[in-house]
């Protein structure tokens, strides 16, 4: 038993360095398994594998002995930009850098007592990774050319069998890191080259909020559950920003840039931020169709009224500056069917998701152009002896967004281009799952 724990803190231990390198086309990464996944994540009435530490933490009452999985996710986003030109005038296109992030999730679950279980998982559900190619030149870079906010949620919880063990009641704690990254630039005023580029980086404070679950399976086919995380405010204090003079000596306007880099204190500041993150709720009910079929729908909805701004508060007050985001709440449906082709070996999944933003027109810009979105996923689970291995796809398919309301730009800001975005990205899954 010893040398199991051993190797539980081992995987643990590298799924808290994995989400350094994570991201997203969005900031929900609603993948936190990969049979979840392959259902279209439609998992709050099931939750029976690890990743119920995400979808439901009262699934883990109703498995057996002792569970380890290990899920990793390749993330490879593509977004597209082509301005309007009746508007703008121009015909600027771009789109982001080929680019595959790696997203984890990892889990651990066991049983206390007969009625109680306890589990632990890391797992990345918020991140966002936009990093625009050309980036001397694209258009969008004063807004930004390339942002990385990277979230990292460690989740224990407790789960209560009672009722003669069909109802299931869990607490748990969300602790939480994140870590930003933004680059931008600031053109000269009248030759319009990059004077200044400015870079911001840092991880904020860890954050701690309550998680909860409620499962009930009143017999064999019918199963219901509740999920829920409380919304979050990352706190960033006198973090690094640097800014840089990209005019080389002797070109024009490098006396303008330098000038203005003095007087704002110089290339190294510090900063203080919040962002927020919204609450998640699911509601959902999974029925066994025959002895091999059994589908699932969820209701999820994400609390993002309460991301209102990106407030940057720079030591020299000159540089302070909010960057707007307004976002309302928003709310998903997600489908899943799962399939015994070959009972207690292989399992086939399928699932779709409509999506629905937050984000309104005058938020969309090269930070984050996001739309409404359909999913279609695909997967299947093998099973041998004490160990599992699930591979499932998804395809996010983003509808365009053009950021022109009644005929004007919906943001006024100049430095954010306006025109049309596309997006599509293509998520691939390997879960890993041992019992013992």
């Amino acid at each position: 038993m010893r040398r199991n724990m051993t190797f539980v803190l081992l995987v643990l231990g590298l799924a808290m360095v994995l989400p350094q390198l994570a991201a997203a086309a969005g900031f929900s990464i609603y993948e936190a398994g990969s049979r979840a996944t392959a259902m279209g994540c439609a998992f709050t009435a099931t939750a029976d594998d690890g990743s119920a530490m995400f979808y439901n933490p009262a699934g883990i009452s109703f498995l057996s002995g002792s569970n380890l999985d290990v899920n990793i996710f390749g993330i490879a986003p593509k977004i597209k930009f082509s301005e309007a030109t009746d508007l703008s005038g121009g015909t600027a296109t771009g789109e982001t850098k080929s680019k595959t992030y790696i997203s984890p999730g990892t889990y651990y679950t066991t049983h206390l007592t007969n009625d109680t279980a306890f589990g632990v998982g890391v797992y990345a559900p918020f991140g966002l990774g936009v990093k625009w190619q050309d980036p001397e030149t694209w258009i969008g870079r004063q807004v930004s050319y390339d942002v990385q906010i990277q979230t990292i949620y460690v989740t224990p919880a407790l789960s209560f069998a009672m009722c003669d063990e069909v109802l299931a009641v869990a607490v748990g704690l969300d602790v939480a890191v994140q870590k930003l990254e933004l680059h931008r630039n600031t053109l000269h005023p009248t030759l319009g080259i990059n004077a200044l580029d400015t870079e911001i980086s840092g991880t904020s404070e860890p954050d701690i909020t309550p998680s909860m679950g409620v499962m009930f399976r009143p017999n064999d086919k019918l199963s219901f559950g509740l999920m829920y995380h409380m919304a979050k405010t990352m706190n960033y204090e006198n973090k690094d920003a640097t800014l840089a003079n990209v005019i080389a000596p002797g070109q024009d306007g490098y006396a303008w840039s330098s000038q203005l880099l003095a007087g704002l204190g110089g290339s190294d500041q510090t900063i203080s931020s919040q962002f927020k993150l919204p609450s998640i709720k699911s509601a959902a009910v999974s029925y066994r169709f025959s002895e091999k079929l059994r589908g699932e729908v969820d209701y999820v909805y994400f609390g993002w009224d309460h991301f209102d701004e990106l407030r940057l508060d720079f030591t020299n007050d000159d540089l302070d500056q909010a960057i707007e985001f307004n976002y309302e709440d928003a709310w998903q449906l997600r489908c899943g069917v799962e399939y015994d082709w070959k009972p207690d070996q292989i399992k086939l999944m399928a699932g779709y998701v409509y999506d629905t933003t937050p984000q309104p027109l005058a938020a969309v810009s090269p930070l984050l152009p996001d739309s409404d979105r359909q999913d279609y996923s695909l997967g299947f689970a093998y099973k041998s002896g004490n160990y599992d291995v699930t591979v499932s796809y998804m395809a996010v398919i983003g509808d365009e967004r053009t950021n022109i309301e009644n005929g004007n730009r919906a943001n006024p800001d100049p430095a954010y281009p306006v025109g049309t975005y596309s997006s599509v990205a293509n998520i691939l899954g390997v879960g890993f799952g041992y019992h013992f």
